[in-house]
């Protein structure tokens, strides 16, 4: 019965902590466009590590060009790529930051001969 209450306190608490908990005024939940060509280089690759890990889930038809194209390529190479294509993207292509990522790297591994299935 002691344990009951225990656990029943303990997950009144988790559950308190959890609708209160805010995200950190410093740091945005989305990224434009402009915003990402703003950010330090050791930032726009932390955001296009997150937007790849994202888009293995979201975006399996991808993996196969991605997983090829990608092979070997630093994350450091990679953001240079997204940096170096994203103002070459047609506006609709870069309507969103992730969309924009997974665009800039498609175009690039096309122009290198990995095309989608």
């Amino acid at each position: 019965m002691q344990i009951n209450r225990t656990l029943f306190a303990l997950t009144a608490i988790v559950m308190a902590s959890t609708a209160i908990a805010q995200t950190p005024a410093g740091i945005p939940q989305t990224v434009s466009p402009d915003q990402y060509q703003s950010m330090p280089p050791a930032e726009r690759q932390i955001y296009v590590a997150g937007v790849l890990d994202a888009d293995r889930v979201l975006f399996q038809q991808t993996q196969p060009v991605f997983a090829a194209c990608l092979n070997r390529v630093t994350l450091a190479q990679a953001t240079d790529v997204i940096d170096k294509g994203l103002p070459t993207l047609k506006p609709e292509l870069r309507a969103s930051m992730p969309l924009a990522v997974h665009n800039a790297l498609i175009e690039a591994c096309d122009r290198g001969g990995y095309k989608m299935p």
